[in-house]
């Protein structure tokens, strides 16, 4: 996009918001953020929206990462200059504000309407069994959460409306005291620009069309976008669905598009589904491949997190702490982890003790 749109855009953005407001005015507000108890944690779940909130503070963690999570395009608003509907988002917010859950927002840069008017439309679209479209959320009964993706998941076409969308978001929840969402209690601070753009498209799942140069342009568009409507916000590039070559080297590309895509992001991402280096969470091959553009002083997070190398639970839980320590250990600053068991047979009360055990890593 070119800055003189993205220029327009924002100054639209700040009239409609009153940024231009008295200083008197502006002085007068309260900035909102995260209480210690939160930024402190190192620990978090992945959310599939049911009500977890137990569980996490049960097991030890004061973060959630909603999967795919209400911060949609799609869901929020309906054509072109349509007003927003931000109600699923201040749903989720209000639902772990109450808990003292800090939220890690995923930002999806996909609507239906502007997909279809990419001329390579029928391109962008992901196979019909994929397992987050509307109607097959439907079936798993988690339409209520308001969670899903669209069919088609290439780049925005109309950039000038999705920078204006991510602006509004990000300035709604920023807790700066300024168009923030009424009520609001604590901030969203951390935002994450897509998600796993490196995984090879399957038949059930895909979530983005476009190459390594594709997604270096979303994440720049998006971060500036975020940082222009919140300069303290933290970014986080889409976390690596892997630590095998066949996922890095995505990364490798987007690194490799210019010289400023490293200043697009101040967090590093990577994802360990039990896959490749599981004894880290991934985090040693990833940060190996980080220190190649010399990158390895970046924060990294570990947002998706689990190590079932085993039918027995015991196993499991096992790896998942030494899996934990090795991924703190090469410096994984938080780590979310996937699910609320470690499958196998295993009572409740002994799943609570092993995670209240693994979230006391130092």
């Amino acid at each position: 996009m070119k800055k003189r749109i993205f220029i327009a855009v924002l100054v639209i953005f700040a009239l409609t918001l009153g940024l231009f407001a008295s200083q008197n005015a502006v002085a007068k507000t309260k900035t909102k953020s995260l209480p210690k108890i939160i930024t402190k944690s190192k620990y978090g779940f992945l959310s599939a929206g049911d009500d977890d909130t137990k569980y996490i503070k049960q097991y030890g963690a004061r973060w959630v990462r909603p999967h795919p999570g209400p911060f949609l395009w799609d869901s929020s608003q309906s054509s072109a200059g349509a007003a927003y509907d931000f109600s699923g988002m201040d749903e989720i917010v209000k639902k772990y504000s109450r808990k003292k859950i800090g939220i890690l927002a995923t930002l999806w840069p996909f609507a239906e309407w502007d997909q279809e008017t990419n001329p390579d439309y029928a391109s962008c679209a992901v196979s019909e069994n994929d397992q987050f479209l509307q109607d097959a959320r439907d079936k798993e009964g988690k339409s209520e959460t308001g969670s899903y993706l669209p069919r088609h998941r290439c780049n925005p076409t109309d950039w000038y409306s999705y920078v204006a969308w991510v602006m509004a978001v990000v300035e709604r929840y920023d807790g700066d005291g300024v168009s923030d969402m009424p009520r609001l209690k604590y901030p969203v601070k951390y935002w994450e620009v897509m998600n796993e753009p490196d995984l090879d498209g399957s038949d059930t799942l895909d979530f983005y069309i476009g190459d390594a140069n594709d997604y270096a342009d979303l994440l720049e568009e998006t971060s500036t976008a975020i940082k222009a409507a919140d300069p303290n916000a933290q970014i986080l590039i889409a976390g690596a669905a892997g630590g095998d070559d066949r996922f890095l080297d995505f990364y490798r590309g987007v690194f490799s598009h210019h010289a400023e895509i490293p200043n697009t992001f101040d967090i590093a991402n990577v994802h360990c589904i039990s896959n490749d280096s599981y004894s880290s969470f991934n985090v040693e091959p990833y940060k190996n491949m980080l220190a190649e553009f010399g990158l390895d002083s970046k924060p990294i997070w570990v947002t998706e997190a689990e190590a079932i190398i085993s039918e027995n639970a015991e196993t499991n839980a096992t790896q998942t702490y030494n899996s934990t320590q090795s991924a703190r250990n090469f410096g994984a600053q938080k780590i979310f982890f996937t699910r609320y068991s470690f499958e196998g047979s295993m009572k409740s009360k002994t799943v609570k003790k092993w995670y209240k055990r693994i979230t006391r890593i130092k």
